[in-house]
């Protein structure tokens, strides 16, 4: 009778979460999430597109202008293949990425809500921070302004890992298993996300470490979780590193101590709970968020958990403003580019702190009034943005031409950058001399049809990477990385068609095979669990 009153109320939450994300579409303008304000989105459509056969090919020759860019190795795609396959059911970009919006929002209300139950130990403090969750203000800010998928995706975990960790610190036997998964997770998501993710945790150790515990059982069951985060992560991390080893131009840098915040403006920004425009982008807490950020500080007494939480929400307001000394760490960490980004942790720990200290098992009413004013503020944010749009501002089928001639020098080759022949589709031979070669794309293919080709090396405008090769009438072509960065293939013959195609290395493959079996072992030690304790 327990079990199947665990999966009556299973079933209660996750129907309460599908009305508040399809909610979620609505009042966030529906289609406006796909429209072009700047580049991000066309990165990231061609990131998605691109994974369309990215479990035995991770270059596609179709997107990123059709130079064969190995983004894939680089930026987690993991969590966004569900995406693609949407799109490819639907047959539409439109239709598969909305129906994934409210999927997945879906589950990340349902993690949010099983996540705090453990913590809260309160059903409704539970439910009210995973509706609360959904209709954060910088989730809204990722998706609607910002057009970053991989850290909208990753911040459903954060909650998990936060959540697992102080579990793990008060005692709690078997938090290292949602704690690996929920890290490995960001991982697959987002890598800026992941390291910001460290941090906080580092902190959340470090402001613990008087708390009645034993040390040894923390540090214990923490290496399991770091052993554990490793091995799954292995899957993404090999061939990250393998391929980073030969000399990759990494994405833009920020001026730190210039992006980050200054009071003033985070105050306002947060009283204003605008998202920006269609030009600019206005990070803030929301006016939520700012709210619960003012009761700590006027709130006399409160628990040891949200004394802990406050405190690393605060922290992480300060790391997103110009009360950090950024200009002391802008050598080691301009790769964070904006410093504002803290801004997703002190959001999350904020909200974490303001369900706990205001909502309490008879304050239903509080908790619906608070659910309707972050919808309504979630409502005024999203029409902060140009509320109306071009048809052709907004990506579909109809303009996707356009979208995956989207040019990019992040992840190419160092040699490759700046070199226009190269966005050019200029093909040369042995002597240097520009050659036309007719050449289509497919996903994992790119194909140069030769008629009397009176060379022997073509050095393509497709980029190198290791594990791609050159195939003509079932035999493999020497190549090398040319002088420009690209594809050089050597040993040409006079006629046929050379298919150039990638694959993981065996190193790579090696990482996933190790990820796989380290699923697959905590999926056993999760069941076992289930069945003995009931935790699972």
């Amino acid at each position: 009778m327990e079990r199947k009153g665990k999966i009556v109320s299973f079933i209660k939450i996750l129907s309460i979460m599908a009305v508040f994300s399809i909610i979620f579409i609505i009042v966030g303008g529906g289609r406006r999430c796909l429209t072009l304000y700047n580049s991000d989105l066309a990165f990231h459509l061609n990131r998605i597109i691109g994974t369309e056969n990215v479990l035995t090919h991770p270059i596609n020759y179709t997107v990123f202008h059709q130079l064969g860019l190995g983004v894939n190795y680089f930026y987690p795609w993991l969590t966004i293949l569900p995406i693609i396959w949407l799109m490819k059911l639907t047959h539409s970009i439109a239709v598969g990425y909305m129906l994934f919006l409210i999927l997945f929002n879906t589950i990340t209300g349902v993690i949010a809500y099983y996540s705090m139950k453990p913590i809260y130990k309160n059903n409704l403090k539970s439910l009210t921070f995973s509706v609360l969750y959904l209709f954060l203000f910088y989730r809204g800010l990722d998706l609607y302004r910002r057009a970053d998928i991989g850290e909208f995706i990753a911040m459903t975990f954060i909650v998990v890992v936060f959540s697992a960790l102080y579990q793990l610190i008060m005692g709690k036997k078997k938090a290292w298993i949602p704690l690996s998964l929920g890290m490995a997770l960001i991982i697959y998501s987002h890598l800026l996300s992941a390291i910001i993710t460290v941090i906080m945790c580092c902190l959340m150790l470090v402001l613990t470490w008087n708390y009645e515990k034993n040390w040894k059982f923390t540090v214990v069951e923490l290496s399991k979780s770091i052993g554990a985060t490793c091995l799954l992560s292995l899957g993404f991390l090999f061939p990250y590193l393998q391929q980073m080893k030969f000399g990759i131009n990494p994405p833009a840098t920020g001026n730190l101590p210039k992006l980050a915040l200054s009071v003033t403006n985070l105050v306002n920004n947060s009283l204003n709970n605008s998202w920006g425009d269609s030009l600019y982008t206005v990070p803030s807490l929301g006016i939520i968020c700012l709210i619960f950020l003012v009761i700590g500080i006027v709130k006399a007494k409160n628990t040891k958990f949200e004394k802990t939480i406050y405190l690393l929400g605060i922290i992480s307001v300060i790391l997103s403003a110009k009360l950090f000394p950024w200009n002391l760490f802008q050598k080691h960490f301009a790769l964070l580019q904006f410093p504002w980004r803290f801004l997703e942790t002190a959001s999350i720990f904020l909200l974490m702190y303001g369900v706990s200290a205001t909502i309490s098992s008879k304050s239903f009413f509080k908790s619906i009034g608070l659910i309707i004013c972050s919808i309504m503020f979630f409502y005024f944010s999203a029409n902060s943005i140009e509320n109306t749009v071009k048809p052709s501002d907004q990506a579909s089928s109809q303009n996707i031409t356009s979208i995956l001639s989207y040019d990019t020098a992040d992840y190419i080759p160092q040699r490759a950058v700046n070199n226009h022949s190269i966005n050019e589709h200029q093909f040369f031979n042995e002597k240097n001399e520009k050659v036309k070669l007719a050449h289509t794309e497919t996903s994992t293919k790119s194909i140069i049809n030769l008629h009397s080709y009176k060379g022997s090396v073509i050095n393509t405008p497709i980029l190198y990477y290791k594990g791609e090769k050159a195939m003509i009438n079932g035999k493999e072509l020497p190549v090398k990385e040319s002088s420009r960065g690209t594809i050089e293939i050597l040993n040409v013959p006079q006629n046929g068609k050379i298919e150039i195609t990638s694959q993981y290395t065996k190193f790579a493959r090696t990482g996933q095979i190790i990820s796989i079996i380290s699923l697959l072992g905590l999926m056993v030690l999760m069941t076992r669990s289930y069945f003995r304790t009931k935790n699972y």
